[in-house]
């Protein structure tokens, strides 16, 4: 009988000390026992580096200078991978039971298959249940979902595949296996984006010609949370901005490059709309005039009027 397949979990982790024992004890307490745990700790300020030196040898801890994002620490884990198979998971997420062998089960029944993701919760911060199934309203992707001949596991590619995660981002990072060298072959995490690296890497296999397989159960609990890696808010915009004006490139429906084009028009007025609020001006108003500049809106011209005045106001 074949020997199952080393599995690397990943796990970026910044500021951190408080969620990452629970986030650890899921990995730990996981039923499929061929794995490995690469901890990156991104320069983190408080008891982070503390918290994975209590784990000795069950872990593989690597220390980096702040970098400012996800990416960076995401791409260290994968170099430093002996696994076939890298599983993600952020710091302040946790794994449910099963997860890693029901993923490799997947990757086992479907060689084609390069990435699995799965539904997963939504918990608070002190992991009370928000959403038990955070994808249960998402219809889009779902008519593109063929069978694979496995029991809640079906299968996404193509054209397609890359355009409705254009439309929205239904892949949870922490849901993520995907195959070591798949990931290395188009690059890993782009770590010039501070945020937006995820989708950026979706989008990218996608357009590769990766196949998804899609893990209809919830999987990993995702913990809300505004202090991790990948938090932002509408500072996110910048990046996501850029990664799906690169990724529109791609798209030849019209239909759809009209949609990707109101997304964008509507974040570059939401980052606009952030700075101003946080009296920025400054900054707010080129963000405006770029806004305006990609398409005239009575939205974007009254946001440029009124933080000029405020502006002026303030002297």
């Amino acid at each position: 009988m074949a020997r199952p397949p080393l599995i690397s979990v990943v796990i970026p982790c910044y500021k951190a000390a408080r969620t990452l024992p629970e986030t650890l004890a899921s990995v730990l307490s996981q039923d499929y026992t061929r794995f490995e745990i690469i901890a990156v700790d991104d320069g983190s300020p408080d008891g982070t580096a503390d918290v994975l030196a209590g784990y000795g040898d069950r872990i593989d801890t690597v220390s980096i200078a702040n970098s400012g994002g996800p990416a960076r620490p995401r791409n260290v884990g994968i170099e430093r991978a002996r696994g076939e198979l890298v599983a993600l998971l952020d710091a302040d997420d946790t794994m449910l039971p099963g997860k890693l062998a029901s993923q490799a089960a997947v990757f086992a029944a479907r060689p084609e298959v390069d990435l699995v993701c799965t539904d997963f919760r939504q918990v608070d911060t002190d992991g009370n249940t928000l959403k038990k199934s955070f994808l249960a309203e998402y219809d889009g992707f779902r008519r593109l979902l063929r069978p694979s001949g496995l029991t809640d596991v079906s299968l996404l590619s193509g054209q397609e595949l890359h355009d409705e995660l254009l439309r929205g981002n239904f892949v949870g990072t922490s849901s993520v296996m995907a195959r070591r060298d798949r990931l290395r072959e188009v690059g890993c995490f782009d770590e010039t984006l501070r945020n937006g690296d995820d989708i950026d890497l979706w989008l990218r296999l996608a357009h590769d010609g990766a196949v998804f397989a899609f893990l209809d159960r919830p999987c990993h609990a995702y913990r809300v949370n505004g202090a991790g890696i990948s938090s932002g808010g509408w500072r996110r915009f910048p990046s996501v901005i850029r990664v799906r004006e690169r990724a529109l490139e791609r798209v030849t429906d019209p239909v759809m490059r009209r949609l990707i084009e109101d997304k964008l028009l509507n974040m570059r007025l939401g980052y606009a709309w952030g700075l101003r609020g946080e009296g920025r001006y400054g900054e707010a108003l080129p963000a405006y005039r770029e806004a305006i500049a990609h398409r005239w809106t009575w939205r974007g011209f009254a946001g440029l009027l009124t933080t000029r005045l405020l502006a002026l106001l303030r002297g």
